[in-house]
C-alpha cells in the first residue's frame, strides 16, 4: 500500500503544467499550425520525469522552442503559475479539435484545468453578437474561397495552354508558347496560325457542302452486262383502228344506246356529247372495248422466236392500254404485276412457260430455268430477235386514233403498265421496219441506300411501296398517282388506269375533270413552282426513278415493201396485194451481246471526305490523328490530373487527439 502510494504521489508530482501550456500554445496559436516544431508522443512510450529537474534539461528544452515562444514561456516560468487564457484569442471562438469525442462521457475525459477555464471564457461571450460575427466570418470565407477556385482554375488553364502550345505538333504553336520570344515574333506566329486555321476551315466548309449537297454521282460500270442478265423488252402493239366498221355497224343497227354513246365518245373526243346519266359499270365497258376492237389472233399472222416460228397466240396476250386493248408480248403474270390481279380484267391470258416474279434489283436467280418469263434474249442479231408480221385490216378501218392507219408499238419494262398514246412509235403497213434495241440498265451501289432519299433521288424497292403495283417503277408511280387524284377529284378513272373493282370509270362528262386533274399532276410532277390550274389539292407524287430500273432505246430503218421483189412467202396472207398494203414485218433485235450499266456511286463517302479533310489541315496545320488526341488528352486527362493533385496538395492537416488518460490529464497531439 505504501508502494502504491508513493507511486501514486511521484505521478502527480511528475505532472507538469508548463509541458500541457507548451502543448496548447501550439495547438490554438494559428489556424495552420507549424508542424515542424510539434512531437508525436506516445502515452505508453513517455518517460517518467521527476520533479528535481537539472540545468542541461531546461536548456534543452528552452532551446526548442523559437524565439516567439521565450516570451510567454519566461512569463509562465517566473510567476509559476498557468491561465491558460493567455493562450487563446478572446475575440476568435475556440477551435474545434478534429478527433474529439461528441458524447455525454466526453466531459469524463477532459477535465484538466485549461478545459474548465476555456468553457468559461466561452460561455461568457455566447451571445448573439458573437453568433453573427460567427456567421459573416463563415459568409466570407465561403466568398474567398470561392473566388481563390476560379483564380486557380483560370491559372491552370493559362499554364496549361501555355503547357500545351510549347509541346504541341501543329506547325507554329510552339512558337507562340515559347516565352523567350519577343512579343513582336510570338504576335507574328498567331497571326500566321490563325490565317492557316482560317484557310483550312473555309476550304473544309466547301468541301462539306460539296459532299452534302450532291452525294451522288452516276458513272460508267467497267462491268459489262451480257444479254442473260436482263429480260427481252416487253412489247406492246396496237392498232390505230379504234372500232372495227363490222362492229360499228351493228351497234348502230342496235338499240343499246350505252353502245353507241361510248362509240360515240371513243371516235369522237372532241364531239361527244355524254348525255347519259347511268354510270358506266367496269365489266360493261370491259365487254365493250373487246368487242370493238381487233384480236390478237386477227392482228398477229406470223411469229419468229429465237430462230423458230411460234404460235403467235401462245406468246401475245391482249392487255389494256389508254389506245384500248391491245396485244402484249414477254409481260409478267398479273399476279406479279398486281398486289391484287382479280382487279384487272381477265382477257383470257396464257402463258407456255412459267412466270416468275422478277424486278430489276432483284434480277434473275441463277437456280431459274432459261427458259422463265420474262424471257431473256439468248444472243444478238437479226436470227436471235423477235420478228412479226401484222396485219392492219384497212378495209376494218372505221375511226382511227391518229390521222392515218397503221400500228403503234411501245418497247417497255416486263413489270410496267404501258401507255402507248404517249411513248409508242408508228409502225406503218407495206413496210419492212428493223427496230435495233439497246438497253439502259441502272443500278445503284447498296451503300447509298444510308444517303437520304431527297438527296440521291431514287428509290430501292423496298423503299417505296404502291397502292396497286407489286413493283416499284417511275412509270407505275405516275401512272397510280394519276389514277388516284383523278379518283379524288372526279369521283372516277379512266378505264386503263389500275384501280379497285368497284370503282366506277369515267365517262364523256368527266373527261374535262380527268383533263384538268391529269394537267394539275404533271405539273406537280415536274415544276412545283407552277399551279395555274385552280385546284385546291395539287397532289405530291414522289415519283423518282428507280435505284435499279431497265429501260429501251431503239433504232428504226424501214423500207418499201413491192410486189416486184421476191418477198417471203412465209410472211404473205392471202395474196401478194393484200399483203403489201395490209401486212407491215417487223424485226426487233439486239445488235452486241455485251452492254455498260450506269451505276449510282457516292460522290463523296465518308473515307473520302476525311481524307480530303485531312489532307487540308495537314496542308495548312501539320495536323494529324495523334494531334487531334493531343487536344483530347490535354482538355480532359491532363486538366484534370493538374486540378486532382493541386487539390490533394491544399487539403489540411488534421489532428487528431487521443482521448486523455484517467489517471494522466495529458494531451498526445500528433499529425497524420
Amino acid at each position: 500500500m505504501k508502494n502504491s502510494s508513493s507511486e501514486q504521489e511521484k505521478t502527480k508530482s511528475t505532472f507538469n503544467p508548463w509541458n500541457d501550456a507548451r502543448v496548447l500554445t501550439h495547438i490554438s496559436s494559428n489556424r495552420t499550425p507549424d508542424f515542424a516544431h510539434l512531437r508525436i508522443f506516445d502515452p505508453h512510450l513517455m518517460p517518467k520525469q521527476s520533479s528535481n529537474r537539472n540545468s542541461k534539461d531546461v536548456k534543452i528544452e528552452n532551446n526548442y522552442y523559437n524565439a516567439t515562444d521565450r516570451a510567454p514561456f519566461d512569463y509562465l516560468k517566473a510567476n509559476n503559475s498557468i491561465n491558460t487564457v493567455h493562450l487563446q484569442n478572446p475575440y476568435r471562438p475556440p477551435q474545434r479539435l478534429e478527433g474529439f469525442a461528441s458524447r455525454d462521457h466526453s466531459k469524463d475525459m477532459y477535465r484538466s484545468q485549461d478545459f474548465t477555464l476555456r468553457s468559461r471564457h466561452n460561455n461568457l461571450f455566447a451571445n448573439k453578437e458573437s453568433i453573427a460575427i460567427r456567421n459573416n466570418d463563415q459568409e466570407n470565407e465561403k466568398i474567398e474561397r470561392s473566388k481563390k477556385k476560379k483564380h486557380q482554375l483560370l491559372t491552370e488553364l493559362c499554364q496549361l495552354t501555355k503547357q500545351y502550345c510549347t509541346n504541341s505538333t501543329l506547325h507554329g504553336l510552339r512558337y507562340i508558347g515559347n516565352s523567350e520570344l519577343s512579343i513582336v515574333e510570338r504576335i507574328f506566329w498567331i497571326i500566321s496560325f490563325t490565317i492557316a486555321l482560317g484557310m483550312a476551315v473555309y476550304y473544309i466548309c466547301y468541301l462539306y457542302q460539296k459532299w452534302n449537297g450532291s452525294p451522288i454521282i452516276i458513272s460508267l460500270s467497267p462491268e459489262p452486262v451480257s444479254l442473260n442478265e436482263f429480260p427481252f423488252p416487253s412489247i406492246t402493239i396496237c392498232n390505230m383502228n379504234n372500232v372495227k366498221k363490222t362492229e360499228a355497224k351493228r351497234i348502230e343497227r342496235g338499240s343499246d344506246d350505252l353502245d353507241k354513246i361510248l362509240m360515240e365518245d371513243l371516235c369522237n373526243s372532241e364531239t361527244g356529247n355524254g348525255s347519259y346519266d347511268q354510270a358506266i359499270n367496269w365489266n360493261r365497258m370491259l365487254r365493250f372495248m373487246i368487242n370493238v376492237s381487233q384480236p390478237c389472233t386477227d392482228m398477229l399472222y406470223y411469229c419468229l422466236w429465237h430462230g423458230n416460228q411460234t404460235d403467235c397466240e401462245r406468246i401475245f396476250n391482249p392487255t389494256m392500254t389508254d389506245e384500248g386493248i391491245c396485244c402484249n408480248f414477254n409481260s409478267v403474270t398479273r399476279k406479279h404485276l398486281f398486289y391484287n390481279p382479280h382487279d384487272w380484267p381477265d382477257l383470257n391470258i396464257t402463258y407456255p412457260s412459267v412466270s416468275v416474279d422478277w424486278n430489276a434489283e432483284k434480277g434473275y436467280d441463277a437456280s431459274m430455268p432459261a427458259d422463265v418469263i420474262p424471257w431473256r434474249p439468248y444472243g444478238s442479231g437479226l436470227y436471235y430477235g423477235l420478228t412479226l408480221v401484222l396485219d392492219v385490216e384497212a378495209d376494218e378501218y372505221y375511226c382511227s386514233s391518229t390521222a392515218g392507219m397503221g400500228f403503234k408499238m411501245l418497247l417497255h419494262n416486263p413489270v410496267e403498265t404501258p401507255k402507248i398514246a404517249d411513248f409508242s412509235f408508228s409502225i406503218t403497213p407495206g413496210e419492212e421496219t428493223r427496230v435495233i434495241i439497246r438497253p439502259r440498265i441502272s443500278t445503284a451501289n447498296p451503300s447509298i441506300i444510308s444517303i437520304p432519299q431527297k438527296k440521291r433521288k431514287c428509290f430501292f424497292t423496298a423503299e417505296r411501296k404502291l397502292r396497286y403495283y407489286r413493283t416499284y417503277t417511275q412509270r407505275n408511280c405516275i401512272l397510280e398517282c394519276e389514277a388516284n387524284f383523278t379518283q379524288k377529284i372526279c369521283d372516277c378513272v379512266q378505264y386503263y388506269m389500275p384501280k379497285s373493282a368497284n370503282t366506277p370509270i369515267c365517262g364523256k362528262r368527266d373527261e374535262q375533270c380527268a383533263k384538268r386533274a391529269r394537267r394539275a399532276m404533271e405539273i406537280k410532277l415536274y415544276d412545283e413552282d407552277l399551279n395555274p390550274i385552280n385546284i385546291t389539292e395539287v397532289p405530291s407524287c414522289n415519283c423518282w426513278p428507280g435505284c435499279y430500273e431497265i429501260s429501251y432505246r431503239i433504232e428504226l430503218s424501214q423500207n418499201k415493201l413491192t410486189s416486184s421483189f421476191n418477198i417471203d412467202k412465209r410472211y404473205v396472207k392471202k395474196n401478194i396485194d393484200y399483203f403489201t398494203e395490209n401486212a407491215a414485218v417487223v424485226h426487233l433485235f439486239f445488235v452486241d451481246s455485251q452492254f455498260t450499266k450506269y451505276v449510282k456511286n457516292e460522290l463523296y463517302g465518308f473515307t473520302e471526305f476525311l481524307s480530303s479533310t485531312g489532307g487540308l489541315l495537314g496542308l495548312f496545320l501539320g495536323f494529324s490523328f495523334l494531334s487531334f488526341m493531343e487536344i483530347v488528352y490535354f482538355a480532359t486527362m491532363r486538366l484534370w490530373c493538374r486540378l486532382h493533385n493541386r487539390r490533394e496538395s491544399q487539403r489540411p492537416i488534421t489532428l487528431q487527439i487521443h482521448p486523455l488518460d484517467d489517471r494522466r490529464n495529458v494531451i498526445y497531439p500528433f499529425a497524420n
